[in-house]
């Protein structure tokens, strides 16, 4: 088994109203997308994304011990958090 890696997420209002409440008013929904701007969902085998909370979401993954490290961190280094 390889290692396991856990990227976070979390939105903050400065707005003096809390981040859950803001973001219900708004409709701000946060998300994982790929490089491309594809969204990652559930469905992706290799990443286990969960939303404990309406302004935090996490994704995880575990690099295989056959990726290359390379390859690895690169893969994981264009994950990005987006708003919507």
């Amino acid at each position: 088994a390889g290692s396991s890696v856990t990227l976070s997420c979390q939105l903050y209002s400065y707005t003096g109203v809390s981040c859950d409440d803001w973001i219900r008013s708004e409709g701000i929904q946060l998300f994982w997308v790929n490089q491309a701007g594809v969204k990652l969902t559930i469905s992706d085998s290799r990443y286990q994304i969960s939303d404990p909370g309406l302004c935090i979401i996490t994704l995880t993954t575990t690099l295989l011990n056959e990726d290359d490290n390379r390859e690895s961190s690169q893969d994981l280094s264009h994950i990005y958090c987006q708003e919507f």
